[in-house]
């Protein structure tokens, strides 16, 4: 990315537009003055003209040069026999002797004829000295103000850059006390709609976005730090209770006693498996399911996790209720029946007699809705038991069933929720559906 200075731009950018004003302001100056001297040059020569003409008719040709050329006319006479006769108004001269005829002189000019009934012909002229002389003149003039003008307008802009980046001036130094540890600070802009404004609220709305972003990170690895001690802090028992099995098998010799420290061995090993099975699935919860989708009756799933929870829980009353007829989506066996088997886990845990599943079915979306007479999830924690190491039953669970159940279902492209007491799991029925959410092919 270019950082060119903002303020050098802004000046040359005014500066730039301003000059070119100017200087097209003295083209047309000097265009219309021009325009106007030639017009009174004109003006000038048809006057001298009519002159002529008016004293032709009253005077002989020697006597009508030399009028003319005492009322300051410069004129040329050319008789009916080819003489010239020429006059030159006398104009001073220092160290000059006196003028030449019209023909020498090296001034630009313009003429006239008039042609008189006896065949001579009076040429009149116009001095162009004057013109040139003004517009050069009228030239320095525009260049010097030009100029001027310009190193003026330097000065201001420069004045007016450093007033046009000053919010950007202040938006660093919030950066700069943000950096240093100052996070709270926000710049408000009081007109949203401005470039500046719009600039102020990204700057403020990334630094929200920031601080909810550590805070998650933080309350995360808090939850993370707190699981791990918790995970450490009951791995403890076990295997102090497998090294005092061990150490008690080396001396006891009764076989009923070494029975028994085989079954407590069996039961604090499948203990620290639980637990072990529990940080692997922490630390892969942030990877992407591997989804084998296959066409399945999703009913039958939730028959046979139903028909296992009736196994665990003998007194609990589970009833499903379903279209008639298998209900097909293309989804991946094992991970469905694992988020299923968590769900129904999750009930068996919290209903105090009965569980309702339902399937429900359109043309898109399957869902399976699990529903328990337990207390339900407290309100305002809905998402929350979403959320890794979260256990609001006081039971010492790692929290990562329902996180892992809700990437399941994102990962097929559906969703799971908790809505009204209930949670729903909804799937889409076509194959593509996990290609489309993940953008990549199912593998």
């Amino acid at each position: 990315m270019r950082t060119p200075s903002l303020r050098r731009r802004v000046t040359f950018s005014g500066v730039l537009v301003f000059a070119l004003l100017v200087v097209l302001l003295d083209i047309f100056v000097y265009l219309t003055l021009q325009r106007e001297l030639e017009s009174t040059l004109v003006e000038v020569l048809d006057s001298r003209v009519d002159l002529a003409r008016e004293l032709g008719a009253q005077l002989p040709p020697r006597e009508l040069v030399d009028r003319l050329t005492s009322l300051g006319v410069p004129v040329a006479l050319t008789t009916a026999d080819g003489a010239v006769i020429a006059g030159e108004p006398a104009v001073p001269r220092f160290g000059d002797g006196p003028p030449g005829p019209p023909s020498t002189l090296s001034v630009p000019r313009v003429s006239a004829s008039v042609e008189f009934e006896d065949g001579a012909v009076v040429e009149v002229f116009a001095s162009r000295a004057g013109v040139r002389s003004t517009l050069a003149r009228t030239a320095v003039l525009l260049a010097v103000g030009t100029a001027a003008a310009v190193i003026v307008a330097v000065l201001l802009f420069r004045r007016t850059a450093a007033l046009v980046v000053a919010p950007l001036d202040e938006m660093v130094a919030a950066a700069g006390r943000t950096a240093g540890g100052q996070t709270g600070e926000r710049l408000r802009p009081d007109d949203p709609d401005t470039e500046l404004g719009r600039l102020a609220t990204a700057y403020d709305t990334m630094l929200d976005t920031l601080e909810q972003a550590l805070e998650t990170a933080f309350a995360a690895e808090e939850r993370t730090r707190r699981f791990v001690d918790d995970a450490a802090h009951q791995m403890r028992t076990p295997i102090a209770t497998l090294r005092s099995c061990v150490e008690s098998l080396l001396r006891v010799t009764d076989p009923s006693t070494r029975d028994e420290l085989f079954g407590y061995i069996v039961q604090e090993t499948a203990r620290c498996q639980r637990l072990l099975d529990d940080l692997l699935a922490a630390a892969r919860l942030d990877q992407a399911p591997d989804l084998r989708l296959v066409l399945q009756d999703v009913t039958a799933l939730c028959l046979d996790e139903v028909d296992r929870a009736r196994n665990l829980a003998p007194t609990l009353t589970l009833q499903v209720s379903a279209p008639d007829g298998p209900v097909e989506a293309h989804v991946d066996h094992d991970a469905v029946r694992e988020v299923l088997a968590n769900l129904l886990d999750n009930a068996r845990r919290h209903a105090r007699g009965r569980v309702d599943v339902s399937v429900a079915v359109d043309d898109e979306v399957v869902s399976v809705r699990i529903l328990d007479d337990g207390p339900g999830v407290p309100d305002g924690t809905e998402e929350r038991v979403f959320e890794r190491f979260t256990s609001l039953d006081g039971r010492g669970g790692a929290g990562l069933g329902l996180p892992m159940a809700r990437q399941v279902a994102r990962a097929h492209g559906g969703e799971l929720t908790y809505e009204d007491g209930a949670f729903e799991l909804r799937l889409p029925r076509g194959a593509a559906s996990f290609s489309d959410v993940r953008g990549e092919s199912v593998r």
